[in-house]
C-alpha cells in the first residue's frame, strides 16, 4: 500500500495592533465666552474632545465653586458671589475606559452695581445659508462675543460683551440678514431670529431698562424685515422695512421705539423677535439693538 504523506501547514493569523487596543481620546481645549465675569453671573463653556477610535464620549463637569448645568460637551457656570479664580475640569470617556482631563480657569470679579442677574441670551434662527456663526454655534448662547464693528458682524446673531459704568449696564445686539437670492445673493429663503433673555431683578427697588434700535430693511415693501420686542409677553415696541419700490436696495427701518420700562424685583422675560417676512429684496439688511439697564 503506498503511503501518502501528509502535510501540515501552519497559519499565522496577523491581528494589527489598532484591532487590540484602545487609542484613546483627547481634549484639545475647553472654550469659554469670557475669561473674566462678575460674581453671580454666568459663563458658557464648550469641551472640544476627539476620540481615536472614533467612539462615543461621554462628558463629566466639575467646579471648585459655583454651580455647574451639564449639557454634554457644554456647560453653564454660575460664578460664586465672592471675587477670586476658579476652575472648571472637564473629563472625557470612552466605553471602553479611556479618559483623558482638562480645566480652565475663570476670574471672577466683584458683583454688579446693577443688581440684575441674568441678561444671558438664548438664541435661535432659521433660514440662513451660511450656517451658525461664532456668536451662536448650537442656536443656545453665546460663546464669542462681537466686538460691536458693523463691518465684523456675521449673519444671523452677534452680540457684544456686556459692559458697565457707573450705574449702567449695557450690552449691543445684531441680527445681520443674508442678501435674497432674488437680488443676487445666496439665500433663497425667509430668515428668522429670536433672543431670549431671562432677567432676575435683585434687591428691593426697581430696575429701568431702556431700548434703542435701528437698521436697515428693504426699500421695496413695507411689511417686511419685521423686528418685535415683547417684555413679559406684553410687545412694547417694533419696527419694519420702510418700503419705496426701490428694488434691491436697502433703506432706514421705521421704527416704533419702545418707552422706558421699570422692571420691578423679580424675574422678567425680554423676547426680540425677527423675520424677513419673505424671501425676497433682501440687501444689506440688519437691526442693531442697544440695551441699558439702569440701577436706582
Amino acid at each position: 500500500m503506498k503511503k501518502i504523506p501528509i502535510i501540515c501547514f501552519l497559519f499565522l493569523a496577523y491581528f494589527g495592533c489598532d484591532d487590540l487596543y484602545n487609542q484613546g481620546n483627547e481634549i484639545s481645549e475647553i472654550i469659554a465666552n469670557v475669561d473674566s465675569v462678575k460674581a453671580g453671573l454666568v459663563v458658557y463653556l464648550k469641551c472640544i474632545a476627539t476620540d481615536q477610535n472614533n467612539d462615543k464620549l461621554s462628558y463629566n463637569w466639575k467646579c471648585s465653586s459655583g454651580t455647574l448645568e451639564a449639557l454634554g460637551d457644554s456647560a453653564i457656570w454660575t460664578a460664586p458671589l465672592f471675587e477670586g479664580i476658579y476652575f472648571i475640569t472637564c473629563t472625557v470617556s470612552d466605553q471602553y475606559g479611556a479618559s483623558s482631563v482638562e480645566s480652565i480657569e475663570i476670574t471672577v470679579t466683584p458683583p454688579s452695581v446693577v443688581p440684575v442677574n441674568g441678561l444671558e441670551w438664548e438664541l435661535a434662527d432659521e433660514g440662513l445659508v451660511a450656517g451658525p456663526n461664532t456668536s451662536n454655534p448650537n442656536n443656545t448662547g453665546v460663546i464669542s462675543f462681537w466686538d460691536g464693528n458693523v463691518e465684523n458682524a456675521e449673519y444671523g446673531w452677534n452680540v457684544s460683551a456686556q459692559f458697565e459704568e457707573d450705574d449702567r449696564l449695557s450690552q449691543t445686539l445684531q441680527f445681520r440678514v443674508e442678501d435674497s437670492e432674488n437680488c443676487e445673493g445666496p439665500n433663497p429663503n425667509t430668515q428668522t431670529g429670536t433672543a431670549t433673555a431671562n432677567i432676575q431683578i435683585e434687591g428691593d427697588r426697581p430696575v429701568t431698562l431702556d431700548i434703542d434700535f435701528s437698521g436697515y430693511g428693504e426699500a421695496q415693501s413695507a411689511g417686511y424685515d419685521l423686528i418685535k420686542f415683547s417684555l413679559n409677553g406684553e410687545v412694547i415696541g417694533d419696527g419694519q422695512a420702510p418700503g419705496g419700490g426701490l428694488g434691491c436696495e436697502s433703506a432706514p427701518v421705521t421704527v416704533n421705539a419702545a418707552e422706558p420700562q421699570t422692571l420691578e424685583p423679580g424675574p422678567h422675560t425680554l423676547v426680540i423677535e425677527f423675520t424677513t417676512n419673505d424671501a425676497q429684496y433682501h440687501v444689506d439688511a440688519y437691526y442693531e439693538i442697544e440695551l441699558v439697564l439702569i440701577a436706582p
